[in-house]
């Protein structure tokens, strides 16, 4: 057969829908896999950042107007507590996530960075940075408004990473303020 334009435009849209074909293929196996492995991370990283609960929180989760996800916490009927997925635009490299639980009181229990492109060995400390136990940089047990000594607050921030971790510090009291903003839908779950 000739190569003319006709042939090889035919045979490129002819090899293009067999592509796409395979590639929607793919996708739609592998669609429901992928969405329970998500979810299944979630769960563990609920479990992680809260104290203990015996009900489902990412089935009774709370949407926000702002994108983030309230996931709220239950012990034999009692509320013990909420894990917030929250965010931050303004990371030294952009947008991170993070999930952060906080008990009845508003008292960070913990946290997991769940995504973040901040630069490795300085931003990416965050994500154990505020964890430490025993250090002035320990969130841990603590009440919001965070904010860096630099800013005046009193929270050591990361060395040489200043600004994720402002960012960081600026994600845990957006997910305190929504856990406050939201306690009157966290009340009617409970009851």
């Amino acid at each position: 057969m000739k190569s003319t334009m006709a042939t090889m435009t035919v045979s490129l849209c002819g090899l293009s829908l067999l592509i796409g074909a395979a590639l929607a293929g793919v996708d739609s196996l592998t669609r429901e896999p992928i969405a329970k492995a998500r979810e299944n991370m979630r769960n563990e990283a609920i479990a992680e950042v809260l104290p203990d609960f015996d009900n489902a929180p990412s089935a009774q989760a709370i949407y926000t107007e702002d994108g983030q996800t309230i996931f709220p916490a239950f012990l034999s009927g009692r509320n013990v507590g909420a894990a917030v997925e929250t965010y931050s635009d303004n990371g030294f490299s952009g947008r991170f996530t993070v999930l952060v639980g906080l008990d009845t009181l508003g008292c960070v229990t913990g946290y997991k960075v769940l995504s973040h492109t901040e630069t490795p060995g300085l931003g990416e400390r965050m994500c154990t940075w505020f964890s430490e136990a025993g250090t002035t940089h320990d969130i841990r047990g603590k009440n919001a408004p965070f904010g860096v000594r630099a800013d005046g607050g009193d929270i050591d921030a990361i060395t040489g990473a200043t600004i994720s971790s402002r960012a960081f510090l600026e994600a845990v009291n957006r997910a305190v303020e929504t856990v406050a903003n939201h306690i009157d839908e966290l009340n009617e779950i409970s009851q």
